[in-house]
């Protein structure tokens, strides 16, 4: 006969230890729930930190576009609005003989084409670019005249060619609404400015009018001739016009950059203050003097493509209740442009951002005519008893 302690530890006298097959299935369906819970989290905390980061991304893209513009509109104008009769005039120019291809259409400070139906505007912002500086230069009898006698084709006499260098390209202004003509400077000396013929600039005759009293030069340098516009793939694009090689060369500063809108900001009654914002082009001297700033709003978008429509509405541009403003509706107690961005059919899953800046044309309040409004006068004082 077995001891009692021996027949316990006998494997068919005691229970035997272990999980039975229904624990563990609910240990391994816990352990899924555990992890796709995780799983869950962890994608919706990545979501997140990318809409985050796409949302600051869009901040900065477009914060640097609106300074890129803001930069260059401050110095719209430079050289060439210092005298008021300029700015308006058609400029032409030829080389080797051939009008040249490219040139801005008229010398303003600023050019702004709409985009049709909302599509963005292209601004082209114009200064003169000199190593020193740029003044307009009056001239004096006698008188270029490209068909006169002597030294007459060949020879401006100027009161002061002050800034003025060999190789400059000037523009020969005969007064407000009138053509204005590129030519090259062959030759500068005290009190004289010459132009020889040549292959490149100088075509024979040309400027091909003869000057009169009134008439000046307007020192152009290699001209600075900027134009900011958006690309089909939502880049904000600088082109810049060369003179000399008379070619574009294009450089992309910002990527998401959706819609760029402009508005010139004009002087309508004569009171130094601007009062109506809009895109008329100015159709002569007159109108042209009364742009006194430009403004500019750029829509940034966020690189996120959402899974979500994250957007219901086309954003909106508070252009505040100071002055009127062509195509604004109420928003409140402001008034604001709407600002097309749903060019692409999946718009709504992506967020916007509206920059905005109002720039005054400080060269064209700079200029030498430029006369301040007469002030009110001063109220009646009243004397007390």
């Amino acid at each position: 006969m077995k001891p009692l302690a021996q027949a316990r530890r006998h494997p068919g006298a005691a229970r035997q230890g272990g999980f039975t097959l229904v624990e563990l299935m609910v240990g391994v369906t816990i352990g899924l729930l555990s992890t796709l819970v995780i799983a869950s989290v962890l994608v919706y905390s990545e979501g997140n930190k990318r809409s985050a980061s796409s949302g600051s991304d869009a901040q900065i893209n477009g914060g640097l576009a609106i300074y890129a513009v803001q930069r260059q509109l401050k110095m719209a104008g430079y050289g060439l609005a210092t005298d008021g009769q300029v700015s308006g005039c058609v400029l032409s120019a030829q080389y080797a003989g051939v009008d040249v291809v490219g040139l801005p259409p008229t010398l303003a400070p600023v050019l702004i084409t709409q985009g049709a139906s909302g599509a963005p505007d292209t601004l082209r912002i114009l200064a003169a670019a000199t190593p020193g500086f740029s003044l307009p230069v009056s001239l004096s009898a006698p008188f270029y005249n490209p068909a006169g006698p002597g030294d007459q084709r060949t020879r401006m006499v100027v009161k002061s060619a002050v800034g003025i260098a060999t190789g400059d390209l000037l523009a020969l202004v005969y007064g407000p609404d009138q053509p204005c003509q590129i030519f090259q400077a062959s030759a500068t000396d005290t009190g004289q400015v010459t132009r020889t013929d040549s292959a490149t600039w100088n075509s024979n005759q040309f400027p091909d009018a003869a000057s009169a009293d009134g008439a000046f030069l307007i020192n152009l340098g290699t001209l600075s001739d900027l134009t900011f516009s958006v690309t089909a793939d939502n880049k904000l694009r600088q082109t810049q016009f060369d003179l000399n090689t008379r070619a574009n060369v294009t450089q992309d500063l910002q990527s998401n950059i959706i819609n760029l809108q402009a508005l010139y900001g004009k002087d309508t009654d004569g009171d130094d203050v601007v009062d109506s914002f809009d895109t008329t082009t100015p159709a002569n001297n007159a109108e042209w003097l009364q742009v006194r700033a430009v403004r500019v709003a750029i829509v940034a978008r966020s690189a996120q493509f959402e899974k979500d429509e994250v957007t219901q509405a086309q954003p909106l541009w508070d252009v505040g209740n100071f002055a009127v403003v062509a195509g604004t509706a109420a928003c409140g107690s402001s008034k604001c442009l709407s600002l097309k961005v749903d060019g692409a059919t999946d718009w709504k899953h992506y967020r916007y951002k509206v920059f905005d800046v109002l720039v005054p044309l400080r060269n064209q309040v700079w200029r030498s005519d430029f006369k301040t409004a007469t002030p009110p006068p001063p109220p009646a004082s009243e004397s007390g008893t």
